[in-house]
C-alpha cells in the first residue's frame, strides 16, 4: 500500500503541477490583467454557487459512492458481453439519485431567485445579472462529479486528474484569451466559461465509458430491501453532512460577496489567495481520491489497523510536501505580487494567503479522516460534525469579515478547520483508536526553521524574478537538508530505484 500511495501521488502530482503552471499563467498574467476585479470575482462566485448546488443535487453521492461501490463490485461482469449488467447496475442507481436531487434543487434555486439576488444586489450586483448561468453550470458539475468518482472507484485516477487539473484550465485559459482579444463581449465570455466545464464533463464521461460499459440495466434481485434501506439511510445522512460541509467550506466566499462592502472585488482578492493555496494542496488533490477508494475497501472488512497505517502514511506525506510548498510561497509573496500586472489591486491577498495556507495544512493532515468516518459504524456522526462546522463558520465569518475583510474570511476558515477536524479526529481516536500522528511528523519543525532562517538571511536582489528564482532554490535546498538526516522517505527511494514503477 505504501508504494501504491507513493506512485499514485507522484503521477497525480506531476499532472497537478502542470495544471498549476497553466493556472499560474492564467491567474497572474491573463485573468487579473484583462478582467476587472469584479469580473474575476463573478467567475469565482458562479463556480462556488454551482458547486454548492451540485452538492445538494448529488444527495450525498460524493461519499456514498465510495462507501457502497465495494458491495456492488462484480468482477465477473467485466467480461460479460454488450448490454450486460455491470456491477449490478451501480451506474444506473447513482444516476437516478443525482437526477432526483437535481430535479429538486434547480427548480428551487430558480423559484428563490428574488430573495437570493436581494442578498447580493448591494455589494455584488453583477451576480444578479448572471444568476441563471448557475443552473447549466450546476448540471455539468453534477454529471462530471459522478463520472469522476466512478472512475476513481475503478482505481483510475490519472486521467480524471488530468481532465480536472489540466484540460479544464487550458479550456478556461482559451476563453480568457478570446475575451482579452476583444473577440467576444463579456456575456458571451460567460457562455464560453460555462462551455469549458461542459467539454470537461464530456471528456470525463467518455473516458469512463472506455473503462466500463455504461448502461441503465440493473440486477433487481441484488438490490434487496435491506440494501435499499441501508443505502437510503446512509445517503440521507451523507447528504446532510456533505451539504453542511460544502456550505461551511464556501461560507467565507459567499459571505464576502454580500457582507463585505467591496463585494465581488473582495471575492477577487480571495480568489487570488485561494489559487495560491490550491498549489499548497496539490499533493492532496493528487492522492486523496485513490486513498479514499483504498480506505473504503479496507474499512469494509473492519481492518482498523491497516486503516490507521494508510491514514498515517497519507497524512505524513501530504503534510510534508504541503508544508514545503506553503513556506516556499509565503517567503516569495512579495515577489509574486510584484510580478503581477495588477498586483497593487491584490496586496491584501498576502495576509489572506497566510491564514488560508495554515488552514490548508490542518486540512491536508486530517482530510483522510472523512472517508474513514463515512465508512465506519459512526458515519451518522458526520451530521453532528457538520452542524458544528456550520455554526462555527457562520459566527466566525459574520464577526471577522466586517472587521478584517478578506483576511477575516481567511481567519474564519482557519478557525473552522481547527474546530472541525479536531472534533472528527477526536471521534476516531476515541472510538476506533485511529489517528495519523507519528514521531516522524516532528520533522516539520526543522524544515520550518531551516526554510525561514534561509529566507531571513537572503538579501533582496532587487529584481523580483531573479530574487524569486534564487530564493526558491535556496529554500528547496534547505528543506532537503533538513529532511535527509531523518531517512523518512523509503517509499520514494524505492520508487527511484525502480523507475518503471510509475507506469505499473
Amino acid at each position: 500500500m505504501a508504494n501504491i500511495v507513493a506512485q499514485e501521488s507522484l503521477k497525480g502530482t506531476i499532472v497537478t503541477y502542470i495544471g498549476v503552471a497553466v493556472g499560474f499563467l492564467t491567474t497572474f498574467f491573463i485573468l487579473t490583467n484583462y478582467l476587472t476585479p469584479e469580473e474575476v470575482g463573478l467567475t469565482r462566485l458562479l463556480v462556488e454557487v454551482a458547486t454548492l448546488l451540485s452538492g445538494f443535487g448529488l444527495l450525498g453521492l460524493t461519499t456514498s459512492i465510495s462507501r457502497f461501490f465495494p458491495y456492488f463490485y462484480d468482477e465477473a461482469s467485466l467480461g460479460a458481453g454488450r448490454g450486460s449488467i455491470i456491477h449490478h447496475g451501480f451506474f444506473r442507481h447513482i444516476s437516478l439519485v443525482a437526477l432526483l436531487g437535481s430535479c429538486i434543487t434547480l427548480p428551487l434555486y430558480y423559484l428563490l431567485r428574488k430573495p437570493i439576488t436581494a442578498l447580493f444586489e448591494r455589494n455584488s450586483a453583477m451576480f444578479v445579472d448572471y444568476y441563471l448561468w448557475v443552473i447549466p453550470l450546476t448540471l455539468l458539475l453534477t454529471l462530471w462529479t459522478i463520472s469522476e468518482l466512478y472512475s476513481i472507484q475503478l482505481l483510475k485516477l490519472f486521467v480524471p486528474k488530468t481532465i480536472r487539473e489540466l484540460i479544464l484550465r487550458l479550456l478556461l485559459l482559451t476563453s480568457y484569451i478570446i475575451y482579452a482579444l476583444g473577440w467576444v463581449s463579456f456575456p458571451q465570455f460567460i457562455g464560453l466559461f460555462v462551455l469549458a466545464y461542459g467539454l470537461s464533463m464530456l471528456t470525463s464521461l467518455t473516458y469512463l465509458s472506455r473503462l466500463t460499459r455504461l448502461n441503465f440495466r440493473h440486477d433487481k434481485s441484488f438490490l434487496t430491501p435491506e440494501l435499499k434501506r441501508t443505502f437510503g439511510r446512509y445517503t440521507l445522512l451523507a447528504f446532510l453532512a456533505t451539504v453542511g460541509t460544502t456550505l461551511a467550506g464556501r461560507m467565507d466566499l459567499l459571505l464576502l460577496a454580500f457582507v463585505d462592502r467591496d463585494g465581488l472585488s473582495s471575492v477577487a482578492v480571495f480568489t487570488v489567495a485561494f489559487f495560491m493555496v490550491s498549489i499548497v494542496e496539490g499533493p492532496t488533490r493528487a492522492i486523496i481520491g485513490i486513498a479514499t477508494a483504498r480506505i473504503a475497501s479496507v474499512m469494509k472488512h473492519k481492518d482498523y489497523a491497516r486503516t490507521r497505517l494508510i491514514y498515517e502514511q497519507v497524512s505524513f506525506y501530504q503534510l510534508l510536501t504541503s508544508l514545503i510548498i506553503f513556506l516556499g510561497i509565503w517567503c516569495n509573496m512579495d515577489n509574486i505580487l510584484s510580478i503581477m500586472p495588477a498586483g497593487a489591486s491584490y496586496l491584501e491577498s498576502k495576509n489572506t494567503f497566510l491564514f488560508l495556507g495554515l488552514a490548508k495544512l490542518v486540512e491536508v493532515t486530517f482530510t483522510a479522516s472523512h472517508p474513514i468516518v463515512s465508512c465506519s459504524p459512526y458515519y451518522h456522526w458526520n451530521l453532528y460534525y457538520t452542524l458544528s462546522l456550520i455554526i462555527v463558520a457562520l459566527i466566525a465569518n459574520l464577526f471577522l469579515i466586517p472587521i478584517f475583510g478578506t483576511m477575516g474570511a481567511a481567519m474564519s476558515t482557519l478557525i473552522t478547520a481547527i474546530v472541525g477536524y479536531g472534533l472528527q479526529q477526536g471521534l476516531l481516536s476515541w472510538r476506533l483508536g485511529i489517528h495519523p500522528l507519528s514521531k516522524r511528523m516532528l520533522i516539520v519543525l526543522p524544515i520550518t526553521l531551516s526554510m525561514l532562517l534561509a529566507h531571513e538571511l537572503l538579501p533582496d536582489l532587487g529584481s523580483p524574478w531573479l530574487d524569486m528564482a534564487l530564493r526558491s532554490v535556496v529554500l528547496g535546498v534547505s528543506a532537503l537538508l533538513a529532511i535527509l538526516p531523518f531517512g523518512v522517505i523509503p517509499e520514494v527511494r524505492e520508487f527511484v530505484q525502480n523507475k518503471y514503477g510509475l507506469w505499473r
